[in-house]
């Protein structure tokens, strides 16, 4: 396949930066050219990125294919299994590319159970997972999660008429995230009917 010419500017002016920052025998981490330089490389990435997406609905004989493989997707007695090779990014970092490779990689691997739980009210129970002993789980966005089973149409929405969720953190030498979405009434039901009523 021809790429073409806007895709092989865009790789082009990659490779002469980092090639031009690879002339210098020691860089700092402080250095304002690497910070420059890796700025510029998330603006590429995403630019990169929606050339790909571009180019895969134009010619979709052609289409590229950038999913990692790594990503796993299941369904045993209706609950739906996701296995997540990636870090969740913290709140800090929603637009990172990391955020947006989750979405494209859950709604890719989900295509199979499309409306599965589309009229359905569900919760989705996120497991983190981390090569450390003692973090925060709320830091965690789990976004990119839940935007990537409504791109993948699994979902309606996530709002609150149609999808609750639960985060739990663990510790791992792999870093990576388990997801289960199911429906959630008896859930639901067993925490309401369990939990005290402070109304009163």
């Amino acid at each position: 396949m021809q790429i073409p010419n806007e895709l092989y500017n865009l790789l082009q002016s990659l490779c002469e930066s980092l090639n031009d920052m690879l002339k210098y025998p020691y860089i700092s981490p402080t250095d304002k050219k690497l910070e420059r330089f890796l700025y510029v490389l998330e603006k590429w990435r995403f630019e990169i990125y929606e050339q790909v997406k571009f180019l895969n609905d134009t010619y979709p004989v052609n289409e590229i294919h950038f999913i990692n493989n790594e990503y796993k997707a299941s369904l045993k007695d209706n609950v739906l299994s996701l296995y997540i090779p990636e870090k969740l990014p913290n709140l800090k970092n929603r637009s990172s590319y990391t955020h947006k490779q989750i979405i494209l990689n859950i709604a890719e691997i989900t295509k199979p159970y499309e409306r599965l739980f589309y009229d359905k009210f569900v919760i989705v129970v996120v497991k983190i997972f981390e090569r450390r002993k003692v973090w925060d789980v709320d830091n965690r966005t789990v976004k990119p999660i839940q935007d990537g089973l409504i791109h993948g149409g699994v979902i309606r929405d996530d709002n609150l008429f149609n999808c609750c969720y639960m985060v739990q953190g663990f510790y791992s030498d792999t870093p990576h995230i388990e997801v289960s979405v199911l429906e959630a009434d008896k859930i639901i039901s067993f925490i309401n009917n369990n939990l005290p009523n402070i109304n009163k």
